[in-house]
């Protein structure tokens, strides 16, 4: 049974907190899918495809690729935190998609 559907009965979900789920979910898909494109791009060859499993130097290159594209990610994500980086300081509209969204 999902947890949103009844699974503590009586207990109301806080919109507010499935929102920011939504758009922490969006963020990571972004960032899985620009971390795919930028890897397959670098480690796999443009001139088609000749065998079905990737060859070990291939499969190296994107386990490297991976690594460092999750690294900076991780990296970069701890600095804005630490500097107090959010929506309500730097996003001059994200009041009105506050107001909209109510």
């Amino acid at each position: 049974m999902s947890m949103f559907m009844g699974a503590f009965p009586g207990q109301e979900v806080d919109p507010e907190k499935i929102k920011i789920a939504e758009v922490q979910f969006d963020a990571m898909n972004a960032t899985f899918n620009n971390i795919l494109k930028s890897c397959l791009e670098k480690c796999i060859a443009h001139d088609g495809y000749g065998e079905a499993d990737l060859a070990k130097g291939e499969m190296c290159c994107i386990d490297r690729c991976v690594a460092k594209m999750h690294y900076s990610n991780r990296l970069i994500g701890g600095y804005a935190q630490a500097k107090g980086f959010g929506p309500e300081t730097y996003l001059r509209h994200y009041e009105n998609f506050k107001k909209e969204e109510k």
